[in-house]
């Protein structure tokens, strides 16, 4: 595992912050996985027949504690709401979806990226105000103030507000991938073990026995 620090000024800031991670090795990405489709038609009827609204669900509304600072909303809520009215889950690629699927289904920030495109040791940060980083979208994103970050020695990796940079992007022939579930105001260790598990579950289902490594971060 690539070491991974929670600098002083993100703790100052977010006492109880916590973030969990998972590495997965020796994958072979695929576009489309027919088991997983399976499983995305099975949450989105869950969702559907759910009579809770995202906006009363505890997890959800600690997010938005973080979001609404910003006027931002936190996107699972979104998503999950276009679900409810009969969207359909995005189809990207295997470890992507098996990610998303578990994040809409658990309601945890988390963010993949390609392993072997990580430079050096990784730093959870808070924000200054006016960073920059490329968007996963190609587009440049100026930071705001007192967001959280991931970086490398090479620069950002990710936002809560913003989401993943392009540069560590998981891309169809990312064969080790690292994930990491993001929680700003702390979260039982318990609950971010099962949502990594989850994800790797989903793994299983489409690959067969993987080579993983999970740790929890405070």
């Amino acid at each position: 595992m690539k070491m991974v620090e929670l600098a002083p000024s993100l703790k100052k800031i977010y006492s109880d912050i916590k973030f969990g991670s998972l590495i997965v090795k020796n994958v072979q990405n695929e576009n489309k996985s027919e088991v997983l489709e399976q499983q995305k038609q099975k949450l989105e009827r869950m969702i559907q027949k759910n009579s809770m609204e995202p906006n009363q669900d505890r997890l959800i509304q600690n997010y938005n504690f973080f979001f609404n600072r910003w006027g931002k909303t936190y996107p699972i809520e979104f998503q999950i709401k276009t679900i409810k009215k009969g969207g359909k889950f995005p189809q990207v690629s295997v470890l992507v979806d098996c990610m998303f699927l578990a994040e809409l289904q658990n309601r945890i920030l988390t963010s993949g990226h390609d392993l072997d495109l990580i430079q050096g040791k990784l730093v959870f940060d808070i924000t200054e105000g006016g960073e920059q980083y490329l968007n996963i979208n190609g587009k440049k994103q100026e930071l705001k103030k007192d967001d959280i970050i991931l970086k490398d020695e090479n620069g950002i990796l990710a936002s809560v507000l913003y989401g993943p940079a392009k540069r560590t992007a998981i891309i169809p022939k990312t064969k080790n991938a690292l994930f990491f579930a993001w929680c700003p105001y702390g979260m039982d260790k318990e609950l971010l073990t099962n949502h990594l598990n989850a994800i790797l579950k989903n793994l299983i289902l489409v690959f067969g026995s993987v080579s993983s490594e999970l740790n929890i971060h405070t």
